[in-house]
C-alpha cells in the first residue's frame, strides 16, 4: 500500500475486465501525493471509432466493455484523486491524477 509514487497506463483500462479493481489498485498503490498518468478509450466521442472498438475489437477479446465516457472516466477520477485533468483527443481521452 502507498508504494509508488507514479504509475502509468496507456491504453490499457478500456481492456481489463474488472476496471473497478484496476482503478481501486492503482489508487491502493499510490502514495498521497503520487500521480496516475495515461490514456484510455472512451465512448461517445467519435462514431467511427466507436463502430470500430464495439463491432471489431470487442468482439476480438481486444477491448473489454463496459466503456467510460469522458463524463463517467472524469467522475471515476474525481472520486479517488484529489486533483484531476482529463483532455480527449477524439476517443482517447488522457489523464492525470495526483493523490
Amino acid at each position: 500500500d502507498a508504494a509508488f509514487d507514479a504509475a502509468v497506463s496507456i491504453n490499457g483500462f478500456h481492456a481489463f475486465p474488472d476496471k473497478e479493481a484496476a482503478w481501486s489498485e492503482v489508487h491502493r498503490v499510490l502514495r498521497p501525493g503520487g500521480r496516475l498518468t495515461g490514456s484510455v478509450f472512451v465512448l461517445g466521442e467519435n462514431a467511427r471509432t466507436d463502430f470500430v472498438v464495439t463491432q471489431l475489437y470487442t468482439r476480438m477479446g481486444f477491448f473489454t466493455p463496459p466503456y467510460d465516457t469522458r463524463e463517467s472516466l472524469t467522475e471515476r477520477l474525481r472520486a479517488l484523486y484529489a486533483e484531476v485533468s482529463v483532455e480527449c483527443v477524439e476517443s482517447l481521452a488522457c489523464f492525470s491524477c495526483v493523490k
